[in-house]
């Protein structure tokens, strides 16, 4: 895992994902199967191991104690993919003929149903973020949907109001608990306000 880590995540993956891979690695997959002799590691031991995430994996947290015990089927089939692109490299590099993440079960993941807000609560929200002085971020956020990170990463040479146009060229993320400009995660087209949106 720390060789997969090191080699090809770190070059593979955005910035971001560094430190969310590296908690999976040394806080769940390490403690629970890094013993086994990669040769000897088998389905069933990789099974074991999410089945026990899904009933206790979560980290004991004060502002957690509400919160159920398991990690979620996403969070799951995440920890999976780390462990598998893993053991991708393993056999390519043939110190496995078997990848011991094909044939595990993973839940299904369930897709909540969204609540929009009621008129009155989204103008209440709007009067609070005029009060604020985020009315803009806030209505931008809403009319184009860009995620926060690429919301916050806009400069004004970006935004052009004579064509009513929102190019987003970047985005704003946390890494090791530092401010950074990094990479967008999807690229997207230039945004295009209606007439009379442009604030």
């Amino acid at each position: 895992m720390d060789i997969w880590y090191e080699n090809y995540a770190k070059i593979k993956a955005r910035p971001s994902s560094h430190k969310t891979y590296k908690g999976y690695i040394e806080n769940h997959i390490k403690p629970n199967i890094g013993k086994i002799p990669l040769g000897k590691l088998t389905t069933l031991e990789v099974q074991t191991l999410y089945r026990k995430l899904l009933t206790s994996g979560r980290v004991e947290r004060m502002e957690s104690k509400q919160q159920s015990k398991g990690f979620s089927a996403k969070t799951l089939r995440n920890i999976n993919q780390v462990i598998s692109s893993a053991m991708e490299l393993a056999k390519s590099q043939k110190l496995i003929t078997i990848d011991p993440t094909d044939g595990c079960a993973l839940s299904k993941v369930e897709h909540q149903e969204m609540k929009p807000l009621t008129a009155d609560q989204l103008s209440a929200f709007f009067r609070e973020a005029k009060n604020s002085g985020v009315f803009e971020m806030y209505y931008l956020e809403l009319a184009v949907g860009l995620r926060r990170g690429e919301l916050l990463g806009l400069k004004l040479d970006d935004i052009n109001l004579d064509a009513g146009t929102i190019q987003v060229k970047r985005q704003v993320a946390r890494i090791n608990g530092e401010v950074v400009e990094a990479p967008l995660k999807t690229k997207i087209p230039t945004a295009r306000c209606q007439s009379g949106q442009t604030r």
